[in-house]
């Protein structure tokens, strides 16, 4: 195998920059001279080693011992080892060097593929039947039993007569009796042996299973012999019987013939298996169909009955028989399988009469249904003038039935109070009354309509109206025509402009919300009147009202109360301010919002006071200790601190009732001591920026809050030296110092360095500013939000 130059150069360039890697020649050791590789040539098969040997002399021809460097020229074929091991990969050619000190030798190694030791067969012996085909398939080993992929397998049959063998092993029994199947691959083999043997019957299928003959015709059966897979054999011996030759024979061929009415089953026997077909015989056919009467003409609607006989070819009538019928237009007249004819719709059907092959024909001439009355729905109406109203006329024939795809004709007694249009629709135009006629085929029915006046006017009162807060009044809206007459039993719609001061309802009822003018307006039909609201603050605070008057409060648990503030006409004063006050704090205290708790067993008068005015509630303490700890709550919930810097949690144990248990044990443990530790009696220290969970534990019920460690917030930066100075290309180093709200010192925080001017001077990460052109530019230095400056000065 011829290598490329360049190949080669490559190979030893590689092992010289390994072998200039610097090591010491062994003891007694002069420079290499030369290197001789043994072997120079050699083969090794995928997947095996063969070791090279590298000597290295000098010039007097002296071994020397030195490290020798080995590399190959195509990895993917051939690799070799540090010690001169070459493994074979994939089947080709490589030069395999081995250099020292800027020397080299090489050896040309073949890779071949690994020799076929053995082959093995998937299957040794297989019985088969005939026409049946098996799978075979076979793996070329080499000598330690591992699969050769990829290597050709020759199949061959020692008796094509018995099975037959394909290229990828595929076998097909051919005929009883034995052969063997040989798999070879260069020049190894394996066989197996296959034994073939007729296919037993298993299924004899009749067909057709069922079969209909009328007396002396024949019928001819087939009988198909299967195997167990339900495939078809042939060559078989089938012997055919009767089950009623009285009724039906049949020959040794299948041939069946019709003796006399009734059944018979015919049975195909072959080597103990059978099947069979069921025979009906059946009389001799219809020969014809008399249907009468041949014309009929009826109304849609109506019925009339058809009569049919059945004759055979003799004439003579046959009983028993079926009759169907059929319409040619079911959507003009219909037939039940009775011969019963019903009129749909008029127009012209055939009616079709069948049995057995023979037919006749009748021709139905259907007509309208007579009109008996028209109604019209809904037959009174009141409409407003330039109002439109859709009338519907439904025609009926005498029994009451609705009669459709008739053509309706609309008329108005008093077009001009209210015509009517072609499809129904009625137009009042004036105030009165019209009767609107629908006329069907000369029959008339009819709907009266009142055409009331349209609203022109619409007047609210009282107009102007004056109510407290929370206060109502009522409105009514007057509706009047053009004339000015009153109009009754209209649709008004009350609205408010300013629900926020007043709110309306839908009958006109108006309710105070807050002081203010609201404006109410009443619509109808299109016209509006309005009246103006004015709502009034309630008057000052004349009685208070304290809810509810007495109540009972277990000791440390708490009560809410309510009070409500009145002016002298009753009208709650919204929004009156309400200080709680209790008479002996001893036994009980009150909160800003009223909610009272229980201190020691006895009784409290509780005051609210509003401009002056009071009102009390008497509130019973009794003695109720608190059961175990059922819930514990943290506050807060959640919580940030400075590192270093503490905060103080508290948590409360309370009872299933949910009182306070006054003195129950609480454990504080945190869920990360690196960020933030607590002690026994909840103060949180913050250690490390991140989050932790504060846990209070007591009687094995926990509650938690949610802790923030941040580092102590940047107050102001200071950046020295203060305006300095700094020549063109020449630096100055600056210095951000960062303090706290307290001025104390912060370190160990990221700045971040800019420039105003980066033309004129630019500032490294660290600080060091270079000066780039004369002038002055800003120096600014950021961190946590806040910032320092300074001015420096380039100079020339």
């Amino acid at each position: 195998m011829r290598w490329r130059a360049s190949t080669f150069a490559v190979l030893c360039a590689a092992a010289l920059q390994a072998a200039c890697s610097g090591e010491a020649l062994g003891p007694g050791g002069g420079s290499i001279e030369t290197i001789v590789v043994t072997p120079t040539t050699a083969t090794v098969s995928i997947g095996a080693n063969l070791s090279l040997v590298a000597e290295l002399r000098d010039a007097d021809g002296s071994l020397i011992t030195h490290r020798v460097t080995w590399s190959s020229g195509d990895p993917s074929i051939a690799e070799v080892s540090a010690d001169g091991v070459v493994t074979g990969r994939k089947t080709g050619s490589v030069l395999i060097a081995a250099s020292a000190q800027g020397k080299d030798a090489v050896a040309q190694i073949t890779v071949n593929p690994t020799p076929v030791a053995s082959v093995r067969i998937s299957e040794s012996n297989r019985s088969m039947q005939v026409g049946q085909s098996v799978q075979l398939t076979a793996e070329a080993l080499d000598a330690g039993g591992a699969v050769l992929p990829g290597r050709a397998i020759a199949w061959s049959s020692s008796n094509t007569g018995v099975a037959t063998v394909s290229n990828n092993g595929l076998v097909n029994a051919i005929a009883p009796g034995g052969a063997i199947i040989t798999a070879r691959s260069e020049g190894e083999s394996a066989g197996a042996s296959i034994t073939v043997s007729s296919v037993p019957v298993a299924s004899v299928v009749v067909t057709p299973g069922t079969k209909t003959v009328v007396v002396a015709e024949t019928a001819q059966l087939t009988a198909q012999v299967r195997d167990a897979s339900g495939a078809a054999l042939t060559g078989r011996a089938v012997i055919w019987t009767t089950s009623a030759a009285g009724t039906a024979t049949v020959t040794s061929q299948g041939l069946v013939t019709g003796i006399a009415p009734g059944t018979a089953t015919i049975t195909a026997t072959s080597e103990g298996r059978s099947g069979s077909a069921a025979v009906t015989v059946n009389p001799r056919p219809v020969s014809s169909v008399i249907v009468s009467p041949g014309q009929v003409t009826i109304f849609a609607g109506q019925s009339t009955q058809l009569t049919t006989l059945v004759t055979d070819d003799r004439g003579q009538v046959l009983t028993g028989r079926p009759i169907s019928y059929v319409s040619s237009n079911v959507q003009v007249a219909t037939v039940s399988q009775t011969g019963e004819v019903s009129g749909i719709s008029p127009g012209s059907a055939t009616i079709t009469v069948t049995s057995e092959g023979g037919t006749d024909t009748a021709v139905i001439t259907v007509l309208p249904e007579p009109v008996a009355s028209v109604d019209v729905t809904p037959p009174t109406a009141t409409l407003i003038a330039g109002n439109f109203l859709q009338l519907t006329a439904t025609p009926r024939n005498a029994g009451g039935q609705a009669l459709v795809g008739r053509v309706v004709s609309w008329a108005s007694s008093a077009p001009g109070v209210a015509s009517v249009s072609s499809s129904g629709v009625v137009t009042g135009n004036v105030p009165g009354a019209a009767i609107i006629v629908a006329t069907v085929d000369g029959k008339q029915g009819s709907a009266v309509i009142t055409v009331l006046a349209r609203v022109a006017t619409v007047t609210v009162a009282p107009l102007t109206p004056s109510i407290t807060v929370t206060l109502t009044v009522a409105l009514t809206a007057t509706l009047r025509d053009a004339n000015g007459n009153t109009l009754t039993g209209r649709v008004v719609t009350w609205t408010s402009n300013t629900p926020a001061v007043a709110t309306v309802s839908t009958t006109g009822v108006v309710t105070g919300v807050a002081a203010g003018s609201a404006t109410i307006t009443a619509t109808s039909e299109g016209k509006t009147g309005t009246a103006t609201v004015t709502v009034t603050p309630p008057g000052p605070v004349a009685t208070v009202t304290v809810e509810p008057a007495t109540a009972t409060v277990n000791v440390g648990a708490t009560t809410t109360l309510t009070a409500t503030a009145r002016d002298a006409n009753g009208v709650v004063v919204p929004g009156a301010s309400i200080a709680w006050s209790t008479n002996n704090a001893a036994r009980a205290t009150v909160s800003s919002g009223g909610v009272v708790t229980g201190v020691s067993v006895g009784t409290a008068t509780i005051t609210a006071t509003s401009n002056g005015k009071n009102g009390t509630a008497t509130v019973t303490v009794a003695a109720a200790p608190p059961g175990p700890v059922a819930t514990v709550t943290v506050s807060p919930t959640t919580a940030t601190v400075n590192v270093g810097a503490t905060t103080t949690l508290t948590a409360t144990a309370r009872d299933a009732n949910g009182t306070v248990v006054p003195s129950a044990p609480i454990t504080w443990s945190t869920s990360n001591a690196a960020v933030a530790t607590v002690s026994s009696g909840g103060v949180v220290t913050g250690v490390a920026v991140g989050n932790a969970t504060i846990t209070a534990t007591s009687n094995g019920k926990t509650g938690t809050a949610a802790i923030t460690v941040q580092l102590v917030p940047v107050d102001h930066i200071v950046v020295t030296p203060a305006n300095p100075s700094v020549k063109i290309n020449n630096t100055v180093q600056l210095t951000a110092t960062l303090y706290d709200a307290q001025n104390n010192v912060l370190t160990g925080r990221t700045v971040t360095w800019t420039s105003s001017n980066t033309n004129r001077a630019t500032v490294s990460s660290t600080g060091l500013v270079t000066g780039k052109t004369t002038g002055t530019v800003t120096i600014t230095a950021s961190s946590g939000g806040k910032n320092g400056t300074t001015v420096v000065t380039v100079t020339n």
